[in-house]
């Protein structure tokens, strides 16, 4: 049996309509004033106000900060945490998708960083300067609109910096949210393309889970669930865009992904992929997962064979066999709701780069993401090189 490490999880309230439940919940953690990081998105959609309501019930004094930004950069980072201690907030609320829960996470440990920030970089995965000992006082209340990031469970945040043009993960375990509320119906109105795309980001959590060196029983039990349901569910979703029970299953699904643990090692590329070519970060990362599949068939082929039986795929043959069934599976599957592979991708968004410069392009990026360390075989040391190449090219030239 493997080892693993499971991080602390946050209190996860789950239901219709429990978003009212926002106020109380800060105000029961003894919260004076609250910092809502939210989005103009959001607010436009309608669905921050009836929150606020609940706040202002409670009796809780608010501020705003709406300037959260898709792949949130370092200095929305920044600028949240300031605004959080010039407002003398000792609460924090988000509600949004992925980018604003990541930048109140990140905001929440900046306030209380020590000494002068040169770059957040430093204190990512690959620096040198976070320490498990930083904490923040601001409670924390979380509240996703979407279904797919997790980003609700995670003690991450992925940040862009775009003066060295990275995607990477600012990490402290106190970062966690102290509650979490998972309203299904907050996600009914979201078109169809987002939806797929947010799906397919928790699909990759949970197959990342499964697949790869750090697969581990206790993860694999609500990985493989996840998978299960996001296979029947996320069609259905995205066909039916008011289909409470569809919207329900996946945004325990899109939780419960990430929950699970594990590490997410196929996003090391697909950050790279969506800083570098612009691509949405769900697209980015499920444009990875076949060439992940193939890449761990040998690791990780008991659990392949697992997803072959939920994908209605053969699991009878060699682990190569069997791992190419499953990949060319998840490549029908994101077709099947308009999404591109990684070529047609980039052209579509300007780009005309040939394989050798998209190689060269993604190298450093995936290199700088501690989660390229988590590949098996592995892919970051200097004799890996050409291995990484090929992982790099078997996505540049999927069809």
């Amino acid at each position: 049996m493997n080892s693993f490490e499971k991080y602390r999880l946050p209190h996860v309230v789950f239901g219709l309509n429990t978003a009212a439940q926002a106020g109380e919940k800060l105000k029961a953690m003894g919260g004076t004033k609250c910092l809502v990081v939210t989005d103009s998105g959001v607010i436009r959609a309608g669905l921050v106000a009836p929150i606020l309501e609940s706040l202002d019930k409670a009796g809780l004094p608010y501020v705003i900060y709406d300037g959260v930004l898709p792949n949130p950069p370092d200095y929305t980072c920044l600028e949240a945490a300031e605004k959080l201690k010039s407002e003398h907030c000792d609460c924090t609320l988000a509600i949004g998708g992925g980018s604003s829960i990541d930048t109140a996470k990140a905001a929440n440990l900046i306030a209380d960083l020590p000494g002068e920030i040169g770059s957040l970089h430093d204190y990512g995965g690959t620096g040198t300067k976070m320490k498990p000992s930083y904490g923040r006082t601001a409670k924390f209340v979380a509240i996703p609109t979407t279904a797919g990031t997790g980003a609700e469970v995670t003690v991450s945040a992925v940040i862009y910096d775009p003066k060295l043009n990275l995607k990477y993960s600012f990490m402290n375990e106190n970062m966690v949210a102290d509650c979490v509320i998972i309203d299904p119906m907050l996600t009914v109105g979201m078109p169809p393309r987002p939806t797929a795309v947010c799906g397919l980001d928790a699909l990759c959590h949970a197959l990342e889970v499964v697949v790869g060196a750090r697969q581990n029983d206790f993860s694999a039990l609500l990985a493989f669930d996840c998978v299960e349901r996001i296979w029947k569910w996320l069609p259905v979703a995205f066909r039916e865009p008011g289909n409470l029970e569809a919207r329900s299953q996946m945004a325990y699904a899109a939780n419960m992904a990430e929950s699970a643990g594990g590490a997410a090692n196929g996003h090391c590329v697909g950050h790279a992929i969506g800083a570098r070519y612009n691509i949405v970060h769900g697209h980015s990362c499920i444009m990875v997962m076949p060439t992940l599949i193939r890449h761990h068939a040998e690791v990780s082929a008991d659990n392949i064979r697992r997803l072959a039986d939920i994908m209605g795929v053969p699991s009878v043959g060699s682990a190569q066999e069997v791992a190419w069934y499953v990949a060319d599976a998840v490549l029908r599957y994101y077709k099947s709701f308009g999404l591109d592979t990684c070529r047609d991708a980039i052209r579509k968004n300007g780009f005309e780069d040939d394989e050798e410069t998209f190689v060269q392009n993604l190298i450093p990026a995936i290199l700088d993401d501690y989660k390229s360390r988590v590949w098996m075989p592995p892919i970051h040391r200097s004799e890996d090189r050409e291995r990484l190449e090929a992982v790099c090219r078997s996505i540049y030239e999927e069809e």
